[in-house]
Parts: structure tokens; sequence; C-alpha cells
């Protein structure tokens, strides 16, 4: 971020001009495309676009307003710029202040925040080809803001040709629209795409999935199926999304990575595929200008599961805490490579589903089971998918495990679970994990820690009896 004011800087955050306490901006999420204006002093494609920030050295227990413009990378240090910030409490897309964004914790930190933009029709901005970034600013809310930003973001993002008459003659910065339909239970977490499948980098676009808490005006130049989605009306439904990306041409790898996150900017889900050919069909790297990409939950391959943590389960209810889990296909044979990874949630009665878009049909693989502090447990078999589903149950056999490697952990229905204790995510529980559970627990540790075995937020003895238990009995990962 450019610093507009101080020259202390500090790695992905920007500082604040004078101040005694130099507050600093972290930008988690800001997307590289927005669509373009359809003419001049004109906008009826308006796609609007959510960013995600964080500032820090606040007043500590203090709730603040936030003005963010749209400005264009040429433009002075002294301009916001134009655009539109959705407002909670006038319940539109108005003007450029949102009221009561955040109040600080005891740190004066603000925690991430997502604020959603919409570029307007400003005769001299928004066209295609065009570079803009943010520029944000803050006040205790109800108060007044100095005259110009106190942050610009060095990050950037262009405006795509995507009205129905091209803005320019040059393709180069022609874009397509991504339509998500039937992610229903992702309803209101936010959605980003990446055009790699690591994620590495900035995403393509991000917005909220419907049901969203912003909700655009109807544009007569947006396809009608992606309007319906920023208007939350029509022909779309809870858990459909939409946004720009590059076409085909400017975009080989197309969309490789959708990744779905939290109101604190975690990962909830992510949605890999390796070439930009979507399960249901679409091809997202040969998209031509204006057209639709659409990316149908419903046609993803899925793998039901279920399964058991022992540390996490209490034999009394039956029940499990809840807690999100990876699963990776891995190949049935030699040499076992790994072909696609997905996270989701376990209830509390060990199941949930996996989406996996690399999965075959009438291919085996191998499930490779994940927990932030349990052992790595394999599936016994390799699991085969039929018309785009398959199911797993680690928890009603000793041997749905390869090489038997879970633990019965209740006699009244019989049900088994993976070995907890497993801190380090090394593949063994031995002294390293005990030693970091010991130290949270000397220290009163608590929180969504790892070395919480039992999902009670707090590191204690209980935890640690647990991985000595494990530890002793050389409890590791067994893989074929």
């Amino acid at each position: 971020m450019t610093d507009i004011g101080s020259s202390l800087r500090a790695t992905g955050s920007l500082s604040y001009k004078n101040s005694a306490s130099i507050p600093v901006m972290i930008e988690h999420v800001v997307p590289k495309y927005i669509g373009s204006k359809s003419a001049s002093g004109t906008n009826n494609s308006r796609t609007p676009f959510a960013v995600c920030l964080q500032i820090q050295g606040l007043t500590p227990n203090t709730t603040y307003d936030v003005q963010i413009g749209i400005g264009l990378t040429t433009d002075a240090a002294t301009v916001y710029g134009a655009g539109n910030v959705w407002n909670k409490n006038r319940n539109a897309f108005s003007g450029q202040r949102d009221t009561a964004t955040f109040t600080t914790d005891a740190n004066g930190d603000s925690g991430p925040f997502w604020s959603f933009l919409q570029p307007t029709g400003n005769s001299a901005r928004f066209n295609a080809g065009q570079v803009h970034n943010i520029r944000v600013g803050y006040t205790l809310s109800g108060g007044s803001f100095t005259g110009d930003p106190a942050f610009i973001s060095t990050k950037s993002f262009v405006a795509l040709d995507i009205p129905v008459t091209a803005r320019t003659a040059a393709t180069t910065d022609d874009g397509a629209f991504i339509l998500g339909t039937g992610f229903s239970g992702y309803s209101g977490k936010y959605v980003i795409y990446f055009n790699d499948t690591s994620g590495a980098g900035d995403p393509m676009s991000a917005y909220q999935i419907r049901t969203t808490s912003a909700t655009n005006t109807s544009q007569t130049e947006l396809p009608s199926s992606v309007n319906d989605v920023y208007i939350q009306s029509g022909t779309s439904s809870i858990g459909d999304f939409a946004g720009v990306i590059p076409i085909g041409e400017n975009n080989s790898n197309g969309l490789r990575r959708i990744e779905i996150r939290n109101a604190d900017n975690s990962i909830a889900e992510v949605f890999r595929d390796n070439d930009g050919v979507w399960q249901n069909g679409t091809n997202t790297t040969t998209l031509l200008r204006r057209d639709v990409g659409i990316v149908d939950f419903a046609q993803l391959y899925r793998l039901d599961l279920t399964a058991l943590v022992e540390g996490l389960y209490n034999s009394s209810s039956n029940l499990m805490v809840q807690d999100t889990f990876m699963l990776q296909i891995n190949q049935s044979v030699s040499p076992f490579a790994a072909l696609d990874v997905s996270r989701s949630t376990l209830n509390t009665s060990g199941n949930g589903s996996f989406i996996l878009p690399n999965a075959v049909s009438g291919t085996p693989y191998y499930l490779v089971l994940k927990h932030r502090n349990s052992i790595e447990t394999w599936s016994s078999v390799g699991v085969q998918f039929t018309s785009g589903v398959a199911s797993y149950d680690f928890t009603n056999s000793v041997s749905q495990a390869y090489g038997s490697n879970i633990v019965q952990i209740d006699g009244s229905p019989v049900k088994f679970g993976t070995y907890s204790g497993d801190v380090t995510q090394d593949g063994t529980i031995d002294a390293s994990d005990l030693g970091l559970i010991d130290n949270d627990a000397f220290t009163f540790a608590s929180g969504y820690i790892s070395t919480d075995l039992n999902g009670d937020s707090f590191a204690d003895a209980s935890d640690y009896s647990l991985a000595d238990n494990n530890a002793y009995n050389f409890v590791g990962r067994i893989t074929p």
C-alpha cells in the first residue's frame, strides 16, 4: 500500500499520516478486475464488488465510520475518486460513507471487515482498460472525515469491457461473467475467483453469495441472469453469485479456483478445477466478451463423508464438536499421488460433504482425511464416484481405515474415530506435540487453538493426557 504521510511500513499493510499511534491498514482482498461503465457519464452495467480490509492502531472499543472511494491510479493522493459504497443505514449504494462499519477490540483493531463498492457513471472514470485503486478514510461514528483519504491502496484493478456496445476497439480489456448456481449452503459468505489452483496473489473478482448484504439496482446492460443475482430477484436463487473475469484470449487459465470465505476472511471452502473446464461443461478458458460462464454446484463431484475425532467426541451425548476438515483424494496405485483436495465442516454427527472437481466417475481413489490436531487417516480401500457422487463412513468399523488406524470411541453404538494429538501435523504423536500442549496449558491459552484436543476452547491437562496416551502407544500415520 502507498503510505501517503509516514515512512513507517509493515508487510502487507499501509500506515496513516501524522498520528501518535500510527494506524495501519491491511488489504486482505482487493480484486484485480471490475466491470466498466456503459457510456460516458452513464453506467447501466454496474457490477458491484467486495473488498476485505482491516485497520489496526485505532482507539480501543470504539465504533468507526469508513469512507471509501475508487480512484484512478493517476489521481493525486488528496482525491477519494468516485463510486458508491453500500451504506447499511441507507440500505443502498449511496455516496462513499458507510456508517458503523466496525467496532474496534481492546487493542484498537477493527478485525477484517468487508465493504461493497459500485462503479458509477462518472464521465472521466470506469472506462474499459482504466486502472483504479481504493482510497479509504475513517472517523469516529457520526464524525467528520478529513478532506483527503488516510490510505491509498497499492493493489490496483482494471475495468473490463462488458457493456453491450464495446467501449474500446481493443480486445485486451474485454471481460466475461461468471455465474455460480446452487451454492445455497454458503449463503451470505464471500466468494473470490482465481485463475490458478493455488490461490496465489490477488483474486480476479470478489463479492458475496446470495443472500447478500447489498442489493444492486437493476442494470439494463447486464445479462439478465447476472443482473438477477445482483438485484437478488428474478431467476436467481439463494446460493447464486456473480462476478467478472478477463476473456479467454487474455486469460488462458480461465477460472481454476473458487474460494468461499467467512466474515472473518477465513476460508470456508475451496473448489478447484485443474484445466478451467468445469464439470457442468463450462470452458472458462475460451469465454468471449460478455459470455456467461456457469459453475453449477449440483454438477460438481461430491463426497459425502462420515467421520469422528477421538478428542472431539462425547460418548455421553454421542455427538462431536463441529470442526473443519480437509479431504484429499489420492491415486489408488503407486505412487498414490494427491489429485484433489477439499475443505468442509463435519457437523456434530460427523457428517459433511466435500466437493472434488477433479474426480472422475469409475476411478477408485484413496480418501485422505486431515484435521488440525488429529492423525492423518486413509481409507482402507479405493472409493469410486458414480454419477458424480460417492460416500464413505470411517466410523462404523476399524477396518474402514487403512491399517485399522482408528480407535474405538464409543460402545453403544460402536463408533470409531481418528486419533487425537498430532498438533504439529508431522504424522506422529510424540514429545513435540506434548510440549506444545504443555506450554499452552501453562500459559492458560484459549480459543480456537490446535492444542485444544477436546474442543472446549482451552489447552489443559485433559488435552495433554489424551495426547500422552497416544504418544505412549506410538500412534502415527499409516499409508499405503
